[in-house]
């Protein structure tokens, strides 16, 4: 009897076994066939993205690994709303999100985290306010049965991004305003669907480091920074980089909440060439050379024409030292002053200056400034005036001050000169420029 009893119980542990194998077996071929062959999961991930964005999505390929959880997507791209030219807002070549499994038996998607590899990312804004990542036609629903939840760490790796819009009201490609180049860096706790409503007041940070950037005319190199991300505003915090042979470092933020971007930005510069940086800007000899330093506020909004940061204002200041106004090379009434130089700059050409300082109005495309300060090596000229961006049109006025005493006889022969006077023993003599950058107009006796 107990035999039997025995041998019974070794047929139910066996066929138990058998079972357990069986389920173990099927799991396996599942696994299996899920790890050999993602690719069948494709159009549902495809459909599912579509209707968590709203854009027309592409995916080449996927492949998995089980443990830990992971997948690997190939060529994502996603495409521009019907109301932007043809093109792609993002591509990608690889992304790897990394899933915990408990969540995903509950019917939640929590990525641990996201890497991105070499995207390109093309930001495109219309006249209207809305950029080429949204899609207003589109509810931008999840299926219920699937909540994406928080991914707790993006990483991109050796981006590149462009920022530009339509120009108003033909809708036609405008130029590219925003450029970074090999962007590497990450945020964490990103929750996508705080980020999308602005009602919401979600901060994100993180840090960015990016080769190279280009913002209208002007390159960066080397910059790092804090990224704090909101839902309409991207700030780059304590920013530094190289540029123009010096250094730059301060606040950058990009505004989103109205129908034109709105920029802000507090800049510190040490060291620059001022005439690397004024290449840029023109074509054939500097006008200006020295080292400059600078402290300059700059804000305004992004146009949707074909010259989209017309609209720049900014104050600031700034000084060169140990350059040159070569525009002013042979001018023959700054050359009457040769004879009041200091003795050691004798071999300078005139056009040579210790210092130059002044302070910076920009409204409107041109800059103003109420007071500058040249000193030509022992001759001082103050002045005030303007420059206009678009033509290069100058007006400024002002006065020299032979900085060293002259004796009675030059004082005298100084009074002969229209308008020329002496104070307290220097010489003074009324200056002014106008004409050009290209070709400066100075006029020592006006």
């Amino acid at each position: 009897m107990i035999g039997q009893r025995v041998n019974r119980m070794a047929k139910y542990v066996q066929i138990g076994l058998a079972v357990v194998a069986c389920v173990l077996l099927g799991l396996c071929a599942a696994a299996w066939y899920t790890v050999c062959n993602p690719d069948r999961y494709v159009p549902e991930t495809v459909v599912y993205l579509q209707k968590k964005t709203g854009l027309q999505i592409e995916i080449q390929h996927v492949s998995v690994r089980l443990l830990p959880l992971s997948v690997r997507l190939y060529g994502v791209a996603a495409k521009n709303p019907k109301l932007f030219p043809p093109g792609y807002f993002l591509q990608a070549p690889e992304v790897d999100a990394t899933i915990p499994w408990m969540p995903l038996l509950h019917g939640q998607l929590v990525i641990r985290s996201l890497v991105v590899e070499r995207p390109v990312i093309h930001l495109i804004s219309d006249p209207d306010g809305l950029w080429n990542f949204q899609n207003p036609s589109s509810a931008n629903t999840e299926p219920a049965r699937f909540s994406m939840g928080t991914i707790s760490s993006l990483q991109v790796k050796h981006g590149t991004l462009y920022g530009s819009g339509l120009i108003d009201p033909s809708d036609a490609p405008g130029p590219v305003v925003f450029t970074a180049e090999d962007f590497s860096g990450g945020v964490e706790q990103l929750k996508v669907s705080a980020l999308n409503n602005a009602s919401l007041k979600t901060s994100v940070v993180g840090s960015l480091t990016v080769e190279k950037v280009i913002f209208g005319r002007i390159q960066l190199r080397k910059t790092h920074s804090q990224l704090q991300m909101e839902p309409a505003q991207f700030t780059f915090k304590n920013f530094t980089a190289k540029t123009y042979r010096g250094n730059v470092g301060g606040d950058f933020s990009f505004d989103f909440s109205g129908s034109k971007t709105r920029f802000n930005t507090d800049l510190r510069v040490s060291g620059v060439g001022i005439n690397y940086l004024l290449a840029e800007f023109e074509t054939g000899e500097p006008k200006i050379t020295g080292m400059m330093e600078a402290d300059m506020k700059l804000d305004g909004i992004i146009e949707h024409s074909a010259n989209p940061l017309s609209e720049i204002h900014g104050t600031g200041h700034f000084t060169i030292r140990k350059g040159e106004l070569t525009g002013l090379k042979g001018n023959k009434s700054l050359a009457q002053l040769v004879r009041f130089r200091d003795p050691g700059a004798s071999s300078m050409p005139m056009s040579a200056f210790s210092s130059f300082r002044g302070d910076l109005d920009l409204n409107r495309q041109r800059i103003y400034s109420r007071q500058i300060n040249v000193d030509f090596y022992g001759i001082d000229v103050d002045g005030s005036g303007s420059v206009d961006e678009l033509n290069s049109r100058l007006d400024y006025k002002g006065n020299a001050t032979v900085e060293t005493r002259q004796g009675f006889f030059v004082s005298t022969f100084a009074r002969l000169f229209k308008g020329a006077d002496s104070q307290h023993g220097r010489l003074v003599f009324p200056m002014r420029v106008t004409g050009t950058l290209n070709n400066p107009k100075c006029s020592v006796v006006d």
